[in-house]
């Protein structure tokens, strides 16, 4: 591994702490599967290298939420209301799920009263958050990267041509 991708691959370890520090901050750890879900690879093409970020599919709900007039897995919903304590037994727990279900389907997730808003009411989304917020701590930690190697690879190159004048 270079050391180029070395770098890159602390700047993407970065952008997973930091996505898994703000689902946190925002309460969305229940089970811990969406944390540890997110992980990060490095690629390198013969042209750029590439950071991706990948968690389990229902992230891009944590993100972007769930539009009005859509219905929600309701057993899913039963477990989370479970977990959370809001019902006990069977008959509530179901009652619980189906009344937030419908919810979901009136008014879209996140419904008002969630967590962090926007201008517009709705929870910030958790990436753009992030995003946003690290900027530009993440574009000085590439500069760095990509600085150093350039000097570690002109002073190779120095050094290269010293000893080819010095042999001739």
């Amino acid at each position: 591994m270079s050391n180029i991708t070395k770098g890159i691959q602390l700047v993407a370890d970065f952008i997973v702490e930091k996505l898994r520090k703000e689902l946190d901050e925002q309460g969305h750890n229940d089970t811990g599967t969406l944390i540890n879900s997110i992980t990060s690879v490095v690629s390198r093409t013969s042209t750029a290298f590439k950071i991706e970020i990948s968690a389990v599919g229902y992230a891009k709900y944590m993100e972007t939420g769930i539009g009005a007039g859509n219905w929600v897995n309701v057993y899913a919903l039963a477990e989370w209301v479970e977990r959370k304590g809001i019902a006990t037994g069977e008959k509530e727990i179901k009652s619980a799920a189906f009344a937030i279900r419908r919810k979901i389907h009136d008014e879209g997730s996140p419904t008002k009263g969630s967590y962090k808003f926007t201008a517009n009411g709705r929870r910030k989304e958790f990436i753009t958050v992030v995003m946003d917020e690290n900027a530009i701590t993440i574009f000085e930690m590439l500069v760095d990267v990509f600085a150093e190697n350039i000097e570690i690879d002109i002073t190779n190159a120095i050094s290269k041509n010293k000893k080819t004048f010095e042999t001739a």
